[in-house]
């Protein structure tokens, strides 16, 4: 799977398993009760809103043929308005009351501590209740190992338990953070922030942190400044901040020519000879990606932190359990997943990464037939199915054993999952239906989804067919929760490719856990297809074009206080994207209408499109240029993702306005194999995806400008993912 298109696709997946529930793979719609055939009217039941007690108060909802409390506004939820007859006890013993959410009465839900701040109470599972750091037995600190040198700030975060092994979220009033030697110091920015101020020889446990009964540390190594004109490289796990001994860097020229090279020690730390010339430092390692960044010789960054990934499927792991379906009357669907490392193009929603499946079984008394990913359920209604198996794949990090952190065999990500049941006449289906248009149809039904998530899901990564722990999504009542934050989004104008203007804006809206990456709890979607123009198409309801419906769940089972974080995606039907991350929500507002929309600050980012890869030319190939200016504003990284036949990856990094000539490509040192063909097989070359990324300090889009040397030289490549604001992608050939 391309990475640059995995967040769009965590959205499509959910909308693929709804349209395999309305369509099986050859093309069977689900049976509908023929609208003219008279059903008998049960007791309770009703067929049009003037069976209920009061058509005023009460709507009926044809699909469960039940009388329901109704609203037009919040207002006719309160027993004021409802009087004694009709009041609704949940909104009256609820301190936040109820809303109105599409003409039904719903309770309430926090998204945050600062709606329940007044009575003196924090928000935990969408309802206000007592602060939870006292409960707190065990702990860890994110990130717990760090490598850095002296000057350097780090920003660390706390994960805790209670005695049950159940996570806790801790409000930050609830951290108490002391520094445990003289060579790190509380910053000024945050109790929690911290100045690497003296050099140490090794990593020690140097930052600790309490809260409750709880007390865990963070090691961490200083390392003092390099010898003028020396060049240093340091080497770490991308995910784990471990260093990475044994990594080959390679300093080359501006024509390729390697000039120095050296192997990092125990430490993750090289000091190649020779002297700096412009050109190139590369990083090699049979077991990560490699890297590539370019450089500007002297003028450049001398001290050097460049991160590695582990190759992505030589080891597979995660979750895999069953889906139990709560109704036999209702159409079943949703997707489940791992939490994702990362943000922007290069999100890696692993569940995505799994294998599709195919799925037997019965409706209207017919064998059919449906394809779906691993990730995705969906059951149709009627059908025999009451259970479906769905697996979520992870990607390696941080886990309980040390020696298989440092091995690359264990994780602990989020498990999440988005879904729910539909009723069929939701669907409104009809021959030859686009999934975007099916989505923007059954937006308004997500009232009925559920976001699932297990804080800390633990897992082992084997090779070959993998290794998986047994965890059963539940989107029953108590497990799961709502989607109960209606919004709407302002988008700014849509980016262009190939002389039009895109056709969709996939949105997910997620949280970002520290050391667990993202969750998604919520999408939506906006259609450009009438007219065509730079605005989404306008929504039933909404006043104007470019304004998106959103559903949201708040952070919950563990996951509150994490930073809500929206992504936009704008795609093409040629496969072209191009994304905006939002993270200023510091609440999910409930506003079904668009009274005040989420304003999302742009511009899009062009496509790259003229940025190329010359395995061939006069002067001997190998040259990654830019596009030519002014196609990318200034200070846009331009990266580069080489991926062979194996899945194993090449990234090339470059700043596109300050590098307009590109960068040549070294070669490999012997015996490690050149990635960008497929098995060193020389005319078959890798795939190849081009990257734009614009990066702010922050990850705000008011934030300092962050182009490529600035990253290198702090440890900033490390949380590329933190700092995108905007980027775009398209798949290209060498």
């Amino acid at each position: 799977m391309n990475p640059a298109r995995l967040l769009a696709r965590c959205a499509l997946l959910l909308w693929s398993a709804v349209w395999m529930a309305a369509c099986s793979g050859d093309g069977f719609f689900p049976f509908l009760p023929d609208p003219d055939e008279e059903t008998p009217l049960l007791p309770g039941s009703c067929q049009v809103d003037q069976d209920c007690p009061d058509p005023r108060l009460f709507i009926c909802d044809t699909a469960e043929a039940r009388c329901k409390p109704a609203c037009r506004t919040r207002e006719d939820c309160t027993a004021a308005r409802r009087g004694t007859a009709y009041r609704i006890s949940a909104c009256d013993e609820n301190p936040l009351g109820c809303q109105c959410d599409a003409n039904q009465c719903v309770e309430a839900m926090c998204s945050a501590d600062e709606a329940c701040a007044a009575s003196g109470r924090v928000c935990r599972d969408g309802r206000c209740t007592s602060a939870s750091g006292a409960r707190a037995r065990t702990c860890r600190v994110t990130p717990d190992h760090v490598v850095g040198r002296v000057g350097s700030r780090v920003r660390f975060s706390l994960l805790a338990w209670d005695e049950t092994g159940a996570p806790v979220a801790v409000e930050p009033a609830a951290q108490r953070w002391t520094a445990l030697e003289a060579s790190v110091s509380v910053d000024v920015g945050g109790a929690s922030s911290f100045v690497l101020s003296a050099p140490t020889s090794e990593a020690r446990e140097t930052v600790r942190a309490e809260v409750g009964g709880a007390v865990c540390t963070a090691r961490v190594r200083v390392l003092e400044a390099p010898e003028p004109g020396r060049m240093r490289v340091v080497v770490t796990d991308e995910q784990t901040g471990r260093p990475i001994a044994g990594a080959r860097v390679v300093v080359a020229d501006a024509v390729g020519a390697v000039v120095g090279q050296a192997l990092t020690d125990e430490g993750g730390v090289a000091l190649p000879p020779g002297g700096v010339e412009a050109g190139s430092v590369s990083v090699f390692h049979e077991g990560f990606d490699y890297l590539t960044v370019a450089h500007a010789g002297e003028t450049g960054p001398m001290d050097l932190s460049l991160p590695l990934r582990r190759n992505p499927i030589e080891r597979i792991g995660g979750f895999e359990g069953t889906v139990q379906v709560l109704s036999e009357h209702l159409t079943m669907v949703g997707v489940v997943g791992l939490s994702s490392p990362d943000e922007g193009p290069s999100a890696a929603a692993s569940s995505l990464l799994a294998p599709e499946r195919q799925v037997d079984f019965i409706s209207a008394s017919q064998q059919r037939l449906a394809t779906l990913p691993a990730g995705a359920f969906a059951v149709l209604a009627g059908s025999n199915l009451r259970e479906l198996e769905v697996q979520g794949r992870g990607s390696a990090g941080v886990c309980d054993e040390e020696p298989r952190t440092r091995e690359g065999t264990c994780g602990v990500r989020t498990a999440w999952g988005l879904g729910g049941e539909l009723p069929l006449n939701a669907l409104q289906l009809g021959g030859g239906v686009d999934v975007g248009s099916l989505l923007a149809r059954v937006t308004p039904s997500l009232g009925t989804f559920k976001s699932w998530v297990v804080r800390d899901a633990r897992f082992t990564l084997e090779e070959g067919a993998g290794a998986f722990t047994r965890l059963a999504p539940d989107f029953s009542a108590g497990r799961s929760m709502a989607l109960g934050f209606p919004f709407v989004l302002d988008v700014p104008s849509l980016p262009g490719h190939q002389g039009r203007y895109m056709d969709r804006v996939w949105v997910l809206g997620s949280a970002r856990v520290p050391g667990r990456g993202g969750v998604p709890l919520g999408l939506g979607l906006g259609m450009n297809t009438a007219p065509a123009d730079p605005n989404t198409d306008t929504q039933p309801g909404l006043s104007a074009p470019g304004l998106v419906r959103v559903r949201m769940a708040p952070t919950h089972h563990g996951l509150e206080g994490s930073p809500y974080v929206l992504h936009l995606t704008a795609s093409s039907p040629e496969g072209a994207v191009s994304g905006l991350i939002h993270r200023s929500l510091a609440a999910l507002p409930f506003d079904p209408t668009g009274a005040a929309p989420v304003e999302i600050e742009g511009p899009f980012l062009p496509v790259p499109e003229g940025a190329r890869y010359s395995p061939v030319d006069d002067e001997g190939g190998r040259r990654l240029r830019p596009p030519p200016a002014p196609a990318l504003p200034p200070g846009t990284v331009l990266r580069a993702v080489f991926s062979n036949r194996a899945g194993r990856r090449w990234g090339v990094l470059l700043d596109a306005s300050r590098d307009s000539e590109g960068v040549r490509l070294p070669l490999p040192p012997a015996p490690l194999e050149d990635r960008t063909f497929q098995g060193n097989h020389l005319g078959s070359f890798a795939s190849l995806e081009l990257q734009a990324w614009s990066l702010r300090e922050g990850g705000l889009p008011d934030g300092g400008l962050l182009p490529l040397e600035a990253l290198t030289r702090d440890e900033n490549l490390s949380r590329l993912g933190e700092l995108v604001v905007a980027w775009s992608a398209l798949e290209a050939t060498p």
